[in-house]
Formats: structure tokens, sequence, C-alpha cells
């Protein structure tokens, strides 16, 4: 996959990417005889050859425990200040219960249902993590009722906009207005 950062503009001369948030999920279960002590999961991240002699891509492995309240995301002393590192953010919408069944609409519509309650009463809307909330949303709503922005769907809390890389595409190749 090829992803497109959020650029800051610093001043007239210089811009930054800005760190971005992933969620690789593993759907399905292992047989626990399968299981031999640690599974290895290869990731690469590379940066476009021409900006290479201005960045380097950092991958920093978050040791995050979603299945209590007060789960915690630890960032080394590496990063920026700026980076929204929160010990106290907790995802109460993930991991997703075990029941849950990706083909089926209603249980797209209940997490949809709670990530918009959760983005709008608990998360800091100038944080990186109300980003990917608010795009964890639209994938959610949309699983809910692929036919947007036509068809039949509920109104959504007007605090989450029309934004992000995913639900701009969407109404693009829909042929819908953002």
């Amino acid at each position: 996959s090829t992803i497109y950062p959020h650029i800051l503009y610093e001043d007239t001369n210089n811009a930054s990417l800005q760190p971005m948030f992933v969620t690789i999920c593993f759907p399905g279960s292992f047989p626990r005889q399968v299981i031999q002590g640690d599974v290895p999961i290869r990731i690469s991240v590379s940066i476009a050859e021409e900006y290479g002699s201005f960045t380097t891509p950092v991958v920093e492995v978050a040791s995050l425990d979603l299945r209590r309240p007060g789960g915690s995301i630890h960032c080394s002393d590496d990063f920026s200040e700026d980076m929204f590192c929160d010990d106290d953010i907790a995802i109460p919408f993930l991991p997703l219960p075990p029941t849950f069944n990706y083909f089926n609409r209603t249980d797209w519509q209940m997490v949809s249902q709670r990530i918009q309650e959760w983005l709008t009463t608990e998360v800091d809307t100038r944080s990186s993590v109300w980003t990917w909330g608010r795009d964890a949303f639209w994938l959610a709503f949309v699983a809910a009722y692929p036919s947007f922005p036509s068809g039949q769907w509920p109104m959504w809390d007007p605090r989450i906009p029309l934004e992000g890389e995913f639900i701009e595409q969407w109404l693009e190749q829909s042929g819908g207005d953002s």
C-alpha cells in the first residue's frame, strides 16, 4: 500500500511530514498448538527515492493493550513533544469482539456508532488520534452503509467532518460531493 502523510508547512522554505498511526489487524485465530512462541511479523516502510536525502522513515512499535481501559501507547524520547503520545488513551471499540461479523452491516453500524461517541466525547480534535479515529469512523460508516452517499443512512455527528483520504476518495469514486 502507498499512503500519503499530512504535510505541515513550517514556513516559506520548509515542510515536514506528520507522524501517522497505522493499525495492522489479523482477523481470525490460530489453534493454540500452532503457535510456537512469538509470531514474527515483517513490516517494510520506505519513502520515494527523491525524498530520501531529506528524511528516513522511523518505525516504532507501540506497546498497546486495547483490551482494557487505560491501555497505553509508549513513544520513545526521540519524538517531538508535539507528537500525540498519551498514556491514558483508550480505544474502547478495539479489539472487535470475537462475534464481530465483517459481512454484517449491523455489526459495522454498532462500531461506527461507538467510534463516533468516542471521537466526540473523549478525543482532542488537535491530536493525531483524532485524525486516525475520524478515518476509522468513515471506514466503519461506509462498511455499515455501502451505498453512501446514496441510499438511506443516518446523519452522523456534524463534529466529524467529511474529511480524510478514505472518505474523500470514496465520495469521488461514488460521484458524491465532499
